[in-house]
């Protein structure tokens, strides 16, 4: 599915996601990338010189509203957020700044501009299921606000999507383990060797992103791919093994305050809201499709790849 001939806001844009989004975009449309770094915008412009730049702030509602005016977007994607889970524990409001009310701000902009878009979306992640800390919970606050907003559009469709891990993301695992390994380190650290992970590529999740845009279904329903998840410890492995340390050591570390052994994206009693639709799920809001109490969640623990399909599926996907 191609997006073409769209005038396109990118909040958020100077992040992994926001720049692969311009990427995919930017021949066929009029991208406007808004964030509040002004370095990482000069970087994009060299690379991106048709595409429009606008320094705000989601926590600051009238450049939000500002920018509307003059740009007058037909979508908008908001991929702003405070995505690390340490960060977002040691700092819990300007977590609720980013993370809920800066969406509220975008959601009061939309319905006071008097230019209406078409279409608005939201990117959630597997943390906003059954939440431990306060990324995930300020990220399933804000699924629900934007749902809510949905039931009261008519001629404004709103497409969320909820993911795992991605795999070449800004803060990603694999130039942390990159940078030991090529430094000499005889270790890798490891928080546990049960710990899994739902993992997807940025192409994935735009991939899914333009389905959840597409489909005459989601409107106001939350998207969740069918993804295979990896031990983290079998993702060290893989990236050692490309840099040619197969016999590389691993030595313990704490688990971060807030992180879980094993993420969900769907969990038991959400499933009494999901509908199927080729090979993703639609979750309906907060309203029960059915009374199923005891289904089996989406969690990562029960999708585990081994350790030689973990190797081949990151190779494969181009990480390694």
């Amino acid at each position: 599915m191609i997006i073409e001939n769209k005038r396109i806001m990118v909040i958020g844009g100077t992040g992994a996601l926001g720049t692969a989004l311009t990427d995919r975009w930017c021949d066929n449309n009029d991208v406007l990338v808004f964030s509040r770094n002004e370095h990482k915008q000069e970087d994009m412009k060299r690379q991106y010189p048709n595409v429009l730049y606008r320094i705000g702030d989601v926590k600051d509602k009238d450049s939000i509203l500002r920018t509307m005016y003059e740009f007058k977007p037909e979508i908008i994607v908001n991929t702003a957020a405070m995505k690390t889970v340490w960060v977002a524990q040691d700092n819990p409001y300007e977590t609720i700044l980013t993370n809920i009310v800066g969406h509220q701000y975008l959601i009061d902009c939309i319905r006071e501009c008097q230019h209406q878009i078409e279409t608005l979306m939201f990117i959630s992640t597997d943390k906003a299921c059954s939440p431990v800390n306060v990324y995930g919970m300020s990220k399933g606050i804000a699924e629900q606000m934007y749902v809510n907003f949905a039931k009261a559009q008519t001629d404004i469709k709103v497409a969320l999507c909820r993911y795992g891990n991605v795999l070449d993301s800004t803060g990603s695992l694999i130039p942390v383990f990159k940078d030991i390994v090529e430094r000499g380190a005889e270790s890798l650290p490891i928080t546990n060797s049960d710990m899994t992970r739902f993992l997807i590529t940025l192409e994935e999740a735009i991939d899914l992103i333009e389905w959840s845009y597409e489909s005459p279904d989601s409107h106001g329903k939350i998207v969740v791919p069918e993804l295979q998840s990896m031990k983290i410890i079998d993702f060290a492995k893989a990236i050692a093994k490309s840099l040619g340390k197969e016999d590389i050591k691993f030595h313990k570390i704490p688990i971060r305050n807030g992180e879980k052994l094993h993420e969900e994206m769907i969990s038991s009693i959400e499933y009494q809201r999901v509908i199927r639709a080729s090979d993703k799920y639609l979750m309906i809001g907060y309203e029960r499709n059915n009374e199923d109490y005891n289904h089996k969640p989406l969690n990562s623990e029960f999708y585990v790849m081994d350790s030689n399909e973990a190797y081949e599926f990151l190779v494969t996907k181009g990480v390694l």
